[in-house]
Formats: C-alpha cells, sequence, structure tokens
C-alpha cells in the first residue's frame, strides 16, 4: 500500500487556490451551506471560498492544512486551542453579505461546541472531496493522515457535520454522535467525539 506521504501532505500558502476550490466543489451540497445561500447561488460563488480562507488560515502556522497530491480533497486541522479567534471572525462577519445569517451559524457551531470535551483535544474543521472523485479512499486517506498527530499525541477529536449522509464514513474512524443539535429554522447538526486509540504510539 502506498504510504499516506505520497497521497496526502501538508498544504502552504501556495496551495490556497486549490485548497478553496476543492472545498467549494466539496461543499456545494451542505445543508449548512445551502442554508446560507439558500436565496442566491451568487453568494455562493462569491463567499463560500472567503470563509474556508478564514478556517484555513488558522491551520496554517501549525501544517494543519492538508491536500491531496491530485488535488481532489483537503481537510483543515486545528490542535488544541487552536481555531479562528473571535476577534478574526467578527471582523470577516461584517465583509459578508448576509451577517445576520453568519450570527445564526454562529449560535448552530456555539450549541455544538457545549459538546466538546473539556480535556485538550484536536478538532477536524473541515474535510471536502470533489465530487468527481468520491468513492475512491480519498476522503479515508485524508483523515488518516489528519489522525496521526491526535493519535500521537493521545488525545481526543472533536468534528460537527451539517450532512447526516456523511456520519457512517466518520464512525468507520471511531467518532460517535454525542447529540443533534437542533435550532428553529437551521439544519441540523451532529456534533461527534473519537476518543484516544488505544493503539496510539
Amino acid at each position: 500500500m502506498e504510504k499516506l506521504s505520497n497521497l496526502v501532505r501538508i498544504a502552504g500558502r501556495e496551495d490556497f487556490t486549490c485548497v478553496l476550490s476543492i472545498m467549494d466543489r466539496a461543499f456545494y451540497d451542505d445543508p449548512s451551506v445551502r442554508w446560507y445561500h439558500s436565496d442566491s447561488s451568487e453568494t455562493f460563488a462569491l463567499e463560500h471560498h472567503l470563509y474556508v480562507q478564514l478556517c484555513a488560515e488558522a491551520a496554517l502556522l501549525h501544517g494543519g492544512v492538508h491536500v491531496t497530491t491530485r488535488e481532489d480533497g483537503a481537510a483543515v486541522w486545528y490542535p488544541p486551542d487552536g481555531g479562528v479567534s473571535d476577534e478574526d471572525y467578527n471582523t470577516f462577519k461584517f465583509t459578508m453579505r448576509k451577517p445576520d445569517k453568519m450570527d445564526r451559524l454562529s449560535d448552530l457551531a456555539e450549541a455544538c461546541d457545549v459538546f466538546r470535551p473539556n480535556e485538550a483535544h484536536w478538532t477536524l474543521e473541515l474535510l471536502g472531496v470533489d465530487p468527481n472523485a468520491q468513492n475512491a479512499g480519498i476522503g479515508s486517506n485524508l483523515m488518516a493522515f489528519g489522525l496521526e498527530n491526535a493519535n500521537h499525541s493521545k488525545m481526543p477529536v472533536f468534528l460537527a457535520s451539517s450532512n447526516r449522509k456523511n456520519l457512517p464514513f466518520y464512525r468507520r474512524f471511531g467518532f460517535d454522535v454525542l447529540a443533534e443539535v437542533n435550532l428553529d429554522g437551521l439544519p441540523t447538526m451532529f456534533p461527534m467525539i473519537r476518543k484516544p486509540s488505544p493503539f496510539s504510539n
């Protein structure tokens, strides 16, 4: 079997155009993304990649942006205490066309954060595969590559998904659904946790 390092690599800023393009294609039909852009496809074309860039910028310095060598999948991971700062998010929010909808999505994210583990943990913020390259093991390669850090540190991993059909994929990697989070008028979110692997080095 080919080594993961030959299939997935740590991305640099020079890879951002590729990463943003992958995520735009991968998340086009995501429930939370469609909710935000429900009344205009134009806003998706203009804005979704800007949100991905915000997330990726927060992961770049610690090597948390990953891309496949064939440029058909990407992921964004945060270490303990990593992520987008409140200041950066609020600045970003008011560059968007629908800051009120961004506030609602923030409320949903905060409702999911209640289920985060109290101890230090990693966060899988985004993982996306080009729809034209689905079912070829790309998501599995990205996940395995990203989990190496969590396994080495023997820390849990948290994620929150709004796409119910992706839950079996996450479960295969040891994630368990903690709750179904419902806020009025918003997509259902599924906070998930993966406990440290007993086989971690």
